[in-house]
């Protein structure tokens, strides 16, 4: 016997569906346990209406005679189906959870949440529509081969993008290597592609069926240390032992280089020309590498100068200049060209300060400058290398190290403040001295070098590298510091006329 169904029954299973719906977007909306709850509830009320009403969801259609209520209880049917699959959907998302893989989890719980939906879908065609399911199943066959045959390269990106995803090659935040050139760290990773940004500040996305192709590097994993290798070329007058030990002192002039693992130097060729070696070192992460390389290809240059050692490649072999030929320069001279605050000067005033100079030379493990003391000079480094550090605690902290061409104590001498700094030789050390009244008639002369040494000290002072004293006077913004400085320094002119 079918039972029909008054207005006043699908008025009220319409009004429950409405509700059950508003109630758990609204209410439940951040609790998903209590979102499967309400579902839970909702759902059970509406079967109990609709069993009552004679709407038997998992049995055909059948026909009442009246169009409108065949209307309605397909209707009702096929929002019963759906607010099924709707639950078993919450249901998963609230209760089913990967532990310690979310975002395999995340995809676990879409591919059932789709396989649902899918299932609901074949039921309304059985059970409202009437369709026989083999024949619908046999056409989707069909149909699934053809959109297989159209979307084969998306296909493909969306099922390397699962095996990805359960695999973990990388993770949201590694630093990655693909072959092809695209290196960076991963933003995102999603069903299609992975996002990844490029050390240009570029959001490169790579389709997941071509990273799926490709040898991948992590340099994240299993840590975040990252290897580089140089190659660089000496001239062939030089020991290959002497130009070792050169780079050696370059390498721990460089603080972004790791000390563990240890740097390796391999010469890999040596003939009458040039001598060819191969640097190997290792950094915190992939980000650090370019910046590493650069300071050291940097310190490189200054260690071999100072050393008197110079740089060489087959090409230039038939144009090398002879011993004869190139001009002489004492090492004080060119410690002077290097120092950037003397780049205003001409080459004979330079000469004239190089000669002002007094050498110093101390051994490794040497310190240099206690806290507390106050220097009375400034100090050029000619060759080796210094590390600045400053008590923290019981502890001394590594702030820089210095290498040939960089300076101290002018601050020292500026402020009348004793340093808070400690100054050690890592290596054996020669340093140049330009006593505090020389220092005072060069800026007195040429005013350009005062604003050029009062910039180096405020960018020093801005960073916290400052190896003198670390205070200023109080009050002084970031911004002005410049200009304090080049007021100090108009003091000099006092000790210059006095002496």
């Amino acid at each position: 016997m079918i039972v029909t169904t008054g207005p006043d029954v699908l008025l009220v299973i319409v009004l429950m569906f409405a509700a059950g719906t508003a109630a758990s977007h609204l209410l439940f909306r951040r609790s998903p346990i209590a979102r499967a709850i309400a579902r839970v509830g909702f759902l059970t009320l509406l079967t109990i209406a609709l069993l009552y009403a004679g709407i038997v969801p998992y049995h055909p259609l059948q026909s009442t005679g009246v169009p409108w209520h065949d209307a309605a209880h397909a209707v009702l049917k096929i929002a019963w189906w759906l607010w099924m699959a709707w639950f078993l959907v919450g249901f998963l998302r609230a209760f089913v959870i990967v532990e310690r893989r979310p975002r395999e989890g995340k995809l676990l719980q879409d591919l059932l949440a789709g396989l649902i939906y899918l299932v609901a879908l074949f039921a309304i065609v059985s059970y409202v529509f009437d369709v026989p399911i083999q024949g619908l199943l046999a056409t989707s066959g069909v149909i699934a081969i053809i959109l297989g045959l159209a979307l084969q390269s998306t296909l493909g990106d969306v099922f390397s993008g699962i095996v990805l995803s359960f695999s973990r090659p990388y993770r949201p935040g590694d630093w990655i290597s693909i072959d092809g050139g695209t290196d960076g760290r991963v933003i995102e990773m999603n069903w299609r592609a992975t996002h990844v940004l490029t050390a240009r500040r570029d959001l490169a996305i790579v389709p997941n069926s071509t990273i799926a192709k490709s040898r991948i590097v992590n340099v994240s994993s299993p840590s975040g240390i990252h290897g580089n290798t140089v190659t660089l070329q000496v001239g062939g007058r030089t020991p290959p032992s002497s130009a070792t030990e050169v780079i050696e002192r370059a390498l721990l002039n460089c603080r972004l280089i790791l000390p563990e693992p240890a740097p390796a130097i391999t010469t890999k060729t040596i003939n009458g020309v040039y001598a060819e070696f191969e640097i190997t070192f290792f950094t915190e992460t992939l980000a650090l590498s370019r910046q590493a390389q650069n300071e050291l290809f940097d310190l490189v240059y200054r260690h071999l100068a100072s050393a008197a050692i110079d740089l060489a490649s087959p090409e230039s072999a038939a144009t090398q200049i002879s011993d004869a030929a190139r001009p002489t320069q004492s090492q004080a001279e060119r410690v002077v060209d290097w120092v950037e605050i003397f780049a205003p000067l001409t080459s004979a005033e330079r000469t004239a300060i190089a000669g002002k100079l007094k050498r110093r030379t101390y051994d490794k493990g040497d310190r240099l400058l206690e806290p507390g003391t106050l220097p009375q000079s400034m100090f050029i480094i000619g060759s080796g290398v210094l590390s600045f550090s400053r008590r923290n605690g019981d502890l001394d902290v590594e702030i820089l190290r210095l290498g040939p061409g960089d300076h101290y104590g002018e601050i020292g001498v500026l402020t009348g403040k004793p340093s808070t700094a400690m100054i050690l030789a890592l290596t054996p050390v020669t340093l140049y001295e330009l006593e505090k009244a020389d220092l005072g008639r060069i800026v007195e002369a040429r005013p350009e070098v005062a604003h050029e040494l009062a910039g180096a000290m405020a960018r020093r002072q801005a960073a916290g590298l400052t190896v003198g004293p670390a205070q200023v006077d109080d009050g002084v913004p970031p911004h002005r510091l410049t200009n304090w400085f080049a007021t100090r320094l108009r003091r000099l002119y006092s000790i210059s006329n006095a002496a």
